[in-house]
């Protein structure tokens, strides 16, 4: 009986250690990541950064302000955004003229900026602007 107990506790701790091992799954998940993959993510990293780097304009900032949004809370939004949201923001960006009135621009920015801000308040991920409802 005592053989069979001392047998017991040597060969505890390597079958403990053997089942940990046995629950760890045994693949990583690691696969071919394709060029084109690759390709879209630095693009929309590109097309992001072009965005907050419109967001950071004085200009921009200034009308952003005067709607009463903070520019830190419109960087902020820019870096939560879905990438189907900053394809359309950058893609207005780049329909506007070269050398166009600035103040399009801006005003544009600032009211789709506005835009965004005030669906994602109504539909209760934020709460930037007093005047709406909440649900």
């Amino acid at each position: 009986m005592r053989q069979i107990a001392k047998l017991g506790r040597i060969l505890a701790a390597p079958l403990a250690v053997l089942v940990v091992l046995a629950s760890i799954p045994a693949s990583a998940g690691a696969g071919l990541v394709s060029t084109e993959q690759v390709v879209q993510d630095s693009r929309m990293e590109a097309e992001r950064a072009r965005v907050q780097s419109f967001l950071e304009r004085k200009d921009v900032r200034q009308q952003l302000e005067r709607l009463g949004v903070s520019a830190e809370e419109a960087s902020k939004r820019v870096g939560s955004l879905t990438d189907a949201e900053v394809r359309r923001i950058a893609g207005a960006l780049d329909r506007e003229p070269a050398g166009a009135d600035g103040l399009g621009t801006l005003v544009g920015g600032a009211i789709f900026v506005f835009i965004v801000l005030l669906i994602t308040d109504i539909a209760g991920f934020t709460d930037v602007f007093p005047f709406v409802k909440k649900p």
